[in-house]
């Protein structure tokens, strides 16, 4: 970019390569440093209200890096006017370029503090570009001069900061967008893991291409299907077969079953490819797979059925050992206590739940929110010499 502010191909580069929280925005920052040929250029996300200018998020060039402690030591403190009294932004602008010279609020004694307060931590004054993100908060590039040089904002760098202006309004549009949508993926991702339910999405090839945590909590060490280096891999050469089947012609109204039945298997059902939302960023030919293993166990939060049906602790921790499926004998042996007075906090727990059954109740607790993991039965150790057939 020269000096007549035009913009050249590889600072919009940079700009775009920067949006999002964990963009480049430190070698961004270090060419538009170079290029207006200042001491200091830091992106902030502020938050502007009537009664405060609070720094949500930073990013500096690479030398102001390096010196952050000295220049936070004044400049972002609330000992800076900037933040203590002056309204630096228009209340109503989208976007703004103004500068310590410009702005309206101070007065003589803040901009001797100012000046002063800006020298001790290795700065001169400040100008910036500004744009609205959301309701309260505002994207803010602050350049800072040498310190001393108590020049206002020039009409080279102004035109700069102009033509730039555009820019930086799409590509903060994009960067809001792809906050959005990544908010909202790790939000489904948090009820997927809460449901207990296991799923993933892979390509035609089988590469994993995005996995919840109980997907890959039921596939670690799985003898019947495993994701190794990135890829799902079944131990079994007719498993193996019966996957890339699945994957390559997905059938929802089909389900299927991987590995030996009575051991450790799978079942599994696909979702077809244009049932999944090309969105939320995955392939346009990903297959979503949702996995169970009926050889494993579902484990209930027991404060949380507590919470949700009224129980004591006790009576919870039986009503939950119910739903992982163990008897009431199991139960007492297993707390050491007599099957009568186990059978007397059942009749408590299915009062409580309104349930008649002990079937009902695992039906009850299995419709609730309560969170839910699994964790795998015991099973013979013949089946991990699958894996010894590939």
């Amino acid at each position: 970019m020269g000096s007549r502010g035009i913009l050249d191909d590889r600072l919009l580069l940079g700009l775009y390569g920067a949006i999002g929280p964990d963009g480049c925005w430190t070698g961004f920052l270090d060419q538009l440093r170079g290029a207006l040929g200042v001491r200091s250029a830091v992106a902030q996300v502020l938050s502007v209200t009537p009664c405060e200018l609070r720094q949500v998020w930073t990013r500096r060039d690479p030398e102001s890096q390096r010196l952050a402690s000295l220049h936070d030591s004044w400049a972002n403190s609330p000992a800076n006017p900037r933040f203590s009294r002056a309204r630096p932004f228009p209340d109503h602008a989208d976007l703004s370029i103004s500068s310590d010279h410009r702005t309206p609020d101070y007065s003589d004694q803040d901009r001797e503090v100012l000046r002063n307060g800006l020298a001790r931590c290795g700065l001169g004054q400040a100008f910036w570009i500004s744009l609205r993100l959301g309701r309260a908060n505002r994207l803010s590039l602050i350049f800072h001069r040498e310190p001393g040089d108590d020049r206002d904002i020039g009409a080279q760098e102004l035109g700069l900061l102009e033509a730039l202006a555009p820019h930086l309004d799409q590509a903060t549009r994009l960067w809001s967008k792809l906050d959005e949508v990544t908010r909202r993926a790790r939000l489904i991702e948090r009820a997927l893991d809460n449901s207990g339910r296991a799923m993933l999405a892979c390509d035609r090839a089988l590469h994993v291409v995005w996995a919840n945590a109980t997907a890959r909590h039921l596939l670690d060490g799985h003898p019947t299907l495993r994701i190794r280096d990135g890829v799902l891999t079944a131990g079994h050469v007719r498993d193996r077969e019966a996957l890339r089947t699945l994957v390559s012609v997905p059938d929802e109204q089909a389900v299927h079953v991987l590995g030996e039945t009575g051991h450790d298997c799978l079942h599994v059902r696909p979702l077809a490819p244009d049932r999944v939302d090309a969105g939320v960023g995955l392939p346009s030919d990903a297959v979503m797979l949702m996995l169970s293993g009926p050889a494993r166990t579902a484990v209930y939060d027991e404060r949380e059925i507590a919470r949700l049906f009224g129980l004591t602790p006790a009576e919870a921790a039986l009503a939950a050992a119910m739903a992982r499926g163990e008897t009431v004998a199991d139960y007492a042996t297993a707390r050491g206590l007599a099957e009568g007075t186990a059978r007397l906090h059942l009749k408590r727990v299915l009062a409580k739940t309104g349930t008649g059954r002990q079937a009902e109740l695992v039906r009850q607790i299995g419709a609730s929110v309560a969170s839910v993991r699994e964790t795998p039965r015991p099973v013979a150790d013949d089946t991990r010499l699958l894996w010894s057939a590939r």
